[in-house]
C-alpha cells in the first residue's frame, strides 16, 4: 500500500519536553525494515519536492521532518531531487560532509567557515537514507581525503552506520567519522542549546571536521 508516515519534530527539536519526546532512534529502526523508503527533509522546499515525488512512488515511505522552522537550504523547490540519489551541494577535495535533514544547513555553514582556512569540504545532502546512494559515498571516498557523516540522530544505526557499511563493504580505506548524538539519553533544554552541546550546530560540525582532517594527516 502507498502509505506515507510523516514524522514531525524529529531529533531533539522538542527540547524541553525531554527524552520521551526526542526521536533519535527512528532512522535505525526504519532503515532495517524491508521495502521501506526512508527520507529526511532539510527544509520546507525539499519537503515539497519529496511530497510531490511520493505521489507516484509505490510502497511505504517514512518521511522525517523538522519542527517547521528549519533554516533554508534550498531557495526554491529542488527540481533535480530524486529518491535514492543524493544532491551534491558544494564541491571540495579535503573531505566530504554527508549530512541529512536538519544537519544539511549546519554542514554548509561549517564548510563555508572551513573554506576561509583553505580547507575545501564537499557537502552532500543525503536526503534518502534508504535506499542509500552508494555511488555518491564511494565517489566521496575516492575523490576526497575523508568522509564525515552528520545527523540529528543517535550515532548508532542511522546515516553514519549506513555509510560505514558501504565504505567497509567496498574496502574504501579513508578516514571516516560518524557524528551525531552520543548513545545516551539527551539532557533537557532548548533545541539551540542542545545542538551546541552535542556539536550539531555549524561551529560544532566545523570542529569535528577539523578533528577528522587532523587525525587523517597524522596517519603515516
Amino acid at each position: 500500500m502507498p502509505v506515507r508516515l510523516l514524522a514531525h519534530h524529529s531529533g531533539m527539536s522538542l527540547g524541553y519536553y525531554g527524552t520521551s519526546h526526542h526521536a533519535l532512534e527512528d532512522l535505525a529502526v526504519t532503515r532495517a525494515i524491508a521495502d521501506l523508503t526512508v527520507v529526511c527533509a532539510a527544509d520546507a522546499n525539499e519537503l515539497r519536492a519529496i511530497l510531490r515525488l511520493s505521489l507516484d512512488r509505490p510502497g511505504v515511505m517514512y518521511i522525517r521532518l523538522g519542527r517547521g522552522r528549519d533554516p533554508e537550504v534550498y531557495d526554491a523547490v529542488p527540481e533535480e531531487l530524486e529518491i535514492g540519489k543524493a544532491i551534491r551541494l558544494r564541491e571540495g577535495t579535503d573531505l566530504t560532509i554527508v549530512a541529512t535533514g536538519s544537519e544539511v544547513r549546519a554542514s554548509l555553514d561549517a564548510a563555508a567557515s572551513l573554506e576561509e582556512d583553505g580547507i575545501h569540504a564537499r557537502v552532500v545532502d543525503m536526503h534518502t537514507v534508504d535506499p542509500l546512494d552508494r555511488a555518491e559515498i564511494l565517489a566521496a571516498a575516492a575523490e576526497t581525503g575523508a568522509v564525515l557523516t552528520v545527523e540529528e540522530h543517535n550515532v548508532t544505526g542511522g546515516l553514519g552506520s549506513a555509510v560505514a557499511e558501504t565504505l567497509a563493504e567496498a574496502g574504501a580505506g579513508v578516514p571516516f567519522r560518524r557524528h551525531g548524538v552520543p548513545d545516551e539519553h539527551v539532557v533537557i533544554g532548548p533545541p539551540a542549546a542542545l545542538y551546541s552541546r552535542y556539536r550539531l550546530d555549524a561551529a560544532g560540525v566545523e570542529s569535528v571536521a577539523r578533528e577528522l582532517i587532523g587525525a587523517g594527516r597524522e596517519q603515516p
